[in-house]
């Protein structure tokens, strides 16, 4: 059944990023948008195009993703879109939540964006946290790590943090809050986990990465805080330290205006 007025519907979803090219539509490669799209092609009987809050990049995961889209399938139930996309869906992509929502809601119109990076410091090859966390070897100065992410915040011109500044028409934004915090042992006892929470209104192409392996470049010795502060200004790229790999990366929290 179809109607004459299109409504407008919100999901959150998570997903493993580990298998795909992230989240964006990619010729010749699996991406989740695309798997998203297709599974509501069966489900409504129409193609619907996506609106998305946070553009993930290949391998980082997304465990509170928010996407929106307009219909004119009439009379589906909520419960019954949301079984109906995970029975299509892989096991490493699920739909928590389906609801209409009101017209004038478009999911890439988010108030901030929270990613977390977990990182471990441990000579033992971890197995069951592989492809959620970057393991580093040697050792991680966390008062070192704590220092750089207080030079993260606020509002700034942040190319030296992508590679693609070119594609920016501003790489200003607004850093509400970066902080590491020290989460003990690794289960081995052998090493050290931290995790690394950012804020922003919205964020550049591998920004969060560059930050982080420049931060761990700082607390290994690789490079001073003082060099990390005038690489951070310097809007140059090649003046900061690593990539962290995507692994370490998840997209935790998604507010809008009115949650705010």
């Amino acid at each position: 059944m179809t109607s004459d007025t299109p409504v407008t519907w919100r999901l959150d979803l998570q997903y493993e990023g580990t298998a795909y090219r992230g989240w964006a539509k990619q010729p010749g490669h699996v991406t989740v948008e695309q798997l998203l799209e297709d599974a509501l092609a069966v489900v409504l009987r129409e193609r619907v195009r996506l609106s998305v809050a946070g553009r993930t990049d290949a391998g980082v995961h997304a465990w509170a993703q928010v996407v929106s889209f307009t219909t004119r399938r009439a009379g589906i139930a909520p419960e019954r879109l949301r079984l109906s996309l995970n029975a299509l869906l892989p096991p490493d992509v699920a739909v928590l939540r389906a609801a209409p929502v009101d017209s004038g809601f478009v999911a890439r119109q988010a108030a901030s964006r929270s990613y977390r990076y977990d990182l471990w410091a441990t000579a033992v090859k971890p197995v069951r946290e592989r492809a959620f966390v970057w393991v580093v070897r040697g050792a991680v100065d966390g008062a070192a790590l704590q220092a750089a992410a207080a030079l993260v915040p606020g509002r700034r011109d942040f190319a030296a943090l992508t590679p693609s500044a070119h594609l920016y028409h501003t790489c200003v934004r607004e850093v509400a809050s970066a902080v590491w915090t020290d989460d003990g042992p690794t289960p081995d006892g052998e090493g050290r986990r931290w995790h690394f929470d950012i804020t922003a209104g919205s964020f550049l192409h591998t920004m969060v990465r560059t930050a982080v392996g420049s931060m761990v470049d700082v607390a290994q010795g690789r490079m001073s805080l003082d060099s990390f502060a005038a690489a951070l200004a310097s809007g140059e790229r090649r003046s900061m330290g690593q990539t962290a790999p995507a692994r370490g990366l998840a997209l935790v929290r998604v507010r809008y205006a009115e949650e705010l």
